[in-house]
């Protein structure tokens, strides 16, 4: 009880001093807005003297250093243009990075013009150390920054060489976008330099203060408008860069048709920081988003080049362009989401000091590299996996049912494990992996690790048959008892693997039933496919027929059928005759034999049935008279009649055959 009225009163100790802090928060906010607004006054008296203080020859050079160098950037872009049209047709074709390379040295000379005829207007405005020529600097740096942006913005966009353009837009949404994104440059820059602007002609900082309070919403305002918009466009670029082969693809369509959300969000919080920052006197909010805007913009340039090199791999197999491409893009992603966090942690939110970051700094790009490593290594054992898959095909599920082509029947050992070894190999590398990035991120893993033991000991006896069936297929694969294209006999099912799990096995009738068994409930698995089968199979023959001679006969096809290059690789015995096996009225009953392959032996049986009726007629050799009328070699018109009107006793035969392996062993 004494336990618990102290531990009430320090809450409640702690609430009123939480709630005294926030009054004071709101106390000093309120005072300093009052003190703010009751300096607009002054801020409007520093206007009106601005006259004074900058004069008239001094007001024109600072538009000549902005009309000067946009002049000459034009004029060498102006003159450059055929070359640089010449430059892009010529090799994009088959170099869109040279391509987008050269053009974009071409911009830069237009963007070097720029900053020599400002350097140039700059030099004329007096002391080095005056108002003036500071202001011109101010103005200077302002115009270069905004310029190399929009030189990138542009060797991106291309509104008039779609050839060249690396953004995956059309030509409208492309001049859209263009001056979009200049205007998301220009003004959080223009209300940055505008602050600095009245600090260097001797405004007062609470006078500072005043004019941001005024211009930040507007600004704000603006910058919420581009993004209002200009959004479908924008959405149709990201939405472009969707590819089809990742995971997630109608999740990250979604974020880009709805990135405006996100934007319009970031905006009114720049409008927020920038207008805190002018009470508070500090604008490190402000900084620190302007770091993020910064930050995403490169990153979204960067994920559209390495979208235009590498959307011509249109293969489902990844290739290694692919691979790089991959790991590049995520060491990029990685940096940009370490950036964001330093400018969030340390300057917008304040949340702690540069050293203290220093710390979960060095740990998170530890963590990055490590990741990109682990990454790259699991892209590499896929891609080695795929390529063997690819390389590999299993067998067709209508393999039996087409004997005589030249298909493949059974996969190999390899292959049939290849699929589950993969989805084990990347579990592995997730799970050891993610252990290390967490642990180089400063959590302690220890009781990830119990806990995730618990948790599969609790599994393991809460679910027993599936326990069971997991370590049964373990031993079955292990032991190489069945692959992919194999007919096997499960004492329940019999069918051809089709596929399987750790859990079940999945057997395709020859009927087209498809049964899919626990390996629990497997007692015993007997595979038709393996090493050798021997067939043999019965033929009936007319009465008096000379035996010694049929042997020959078929031992000579046999023979033959052995040297032929289409048997030879899977006949191992050649066919043969056991002997008479039965005698009935009117036929004689021999059986006959071939060892062969368990690739496709019923293709050997027709073929020697075949060349059998061919080949014993003209050495005297006849058949039993047959069930159906057909004409039969070396038989005369009367006698094919006559054995029309009679019936021939057969050997029985199978009313369900499975396929030919399987039928050949039974």
């Amino acid at each position: 009880m004494i336990g618990g009225f102290v531990g009430e009163w320090v809450r409640s100790a702690a609430a009123q001093s939480a709630y005294a802090a926030d009054s004071a928060f709101l106390k000093v906010l309120t005072e300093r807005v009052d003190f703010t607004v009751h300096q607009i006054p002054v801020l409007g008296r520093h206007l009106a003297a601005l006259p004074d203080i900058i004069d008239g020859r001094t007001a024109l050079l600072l538009l000549g250093i902005v009309v000067a160098g946009l002049a000459a950037e034009a004029l060498a872009r102006l003159a450059l243009s055929r070359a640089r049209v010449r430059t892009i047709d010529r090799l994009v074709g088959h170099s869109p990075l040279g391509a987008f390379g050269a053009a974009l040295l071409l911009d830069i000379v237009a963007l070097v013009a720029l900053f020599i005829a400002g350097r140039v207007v700059l030099g004329r405005i007096g002391d080095a150390q005056g108002i003036g020529h500071q202001l011109g600097q101010q103005v200077f740096q302002a115009l270069f920054y905004w310029r190399a942006f929009n030189l990138l913005f542009r060797a991106f966009m291309r509104p008039g060489t779609p050839e060249g353009r690396i953004a995956p837009v059309d030509d409208t949404a492309a001049r859209g976008l263009l001056v979009a994104l200049n205007w998301v440059v220009v003004l959080p820059l223009l209300g940055a330099h505008l602050g600095r602007a009245l600090l260097t002609t001797g405004a007062s900082k609470e006078a500072v203060s005043a004019a941001v309070i005024l211009y930040a919403p507007v600004i704000a305002l603006c910058l919420l408008w581009v993004v209002w918009h200009w959004r479908i466009e924008m959405a149709a670029w990201l939405s472009a860069m969707v590819s089809e082969r990742k995971v997630g693809r109608q999740l990250k369509l979604d974020a880009a048709h709805r990135w405006w959300m996100f934007g319009l969000a970031f905006y009114a919080a720049m409008g927020v920081a920038a207008v805190y920052a002018a009470l508070t006197e500090s604008g490190f909010a402000s900084r620190g988003l302007a770091m993020i805007e910064t930050t995403l913009l490169v990153l979204l340039l960067f994920e559209t080049l390495m979208h235009r090199i590498t959307r011509h791999i249109v293969s489902e197999l990844p290739m290694a362009g692919d691979v790089v491409a991959d790991c590049l893009r995520l060491i990029a992603r990685l940096y940009a989401i370490i950036l964001i966090a330093d400018a969030l942690m340390v300057t917008t939110l304040g949340a702690m000091t540069a050293e203290e970051w220093a710390v979960h700094d060095r740990g998170a790009k530890i963590a990055a590299i490590t990741l990109v490593a682990i990454y790259a290594f699991w892209r590499f054992v896929r891609f080695r996996m795929d390529s063997y898959i690819a390389a590999n095909p299993l067998p067709s599920a209508d393999a039996a049912a087409d004997p005589e082509d030249e298909v493949k029947v059974a996969a190999s050992r390899l292959r049939t494990l290849m699929p589950l070894l993969r989805a084990l190999a990347g579990s592995v590398i997730l799970v050891v992996g993610g252990l290390l990035v967490l642990s180089e991120l400063g959590i302690n893993i220890t009781p990830l690790i119990a806990g995730a033991s618990v948790f599969g000991l609790a599994v393991s006896f809460g679910s027993q048959s599936l326990v069971r069936d997991v370590v049964s297929g373990i031993f079955f694969l292990a032991e190489d008892a069945f692959r992919i294209g194999e007919y096997v006999d499960c004492s329940k099912v019999k069918g051809t693997v089709e596929g399987f799990s750790v859990r079940c096995l999945k057997l395709r009738h020859q009927n087209g039933q498809l049964h899919i068994v626990p390996f629990g409930q497997v007692g015993h698995i007997t595979n038709f496919s393996r090493d050798w089968t021997v067939v043999k199979f019965n033929l009936a023959f007319a009465p008096g027929t000379d035996v010694e001679l049929l042997r020959k006969t078929v031992k000579k096809i046999g023979t033959d059928m052995m040297e032929e290059p289409a048997f030879k690789p899977i006949l191992m015995q050649p066919l043969k005759m056991q002997g008479v096996v039965d005698i009935k009225d009117s036929s004689l009953i021999v059986r006959f034999k071939f060892m062969a392959r368990p690739k496709n032996p019923s293709a050997i049986q027709r073929m020697g049935v075949r060349r059998m009726y061919e080949q014993l007629p003209k050495v005297g050799i006849q058949f039993a008279t047959p069930t159906m009328p057909f004409a039969v070699p070396g038989m005369t018109p009367a006698a094919t009649a006559t054995a029309a009107t009679t019936t021939m006793p057969a050997a029985a035969a199978p009313p369900e055959p499975p396929p030919a392996s399987a039928k050949a062993a039974e």
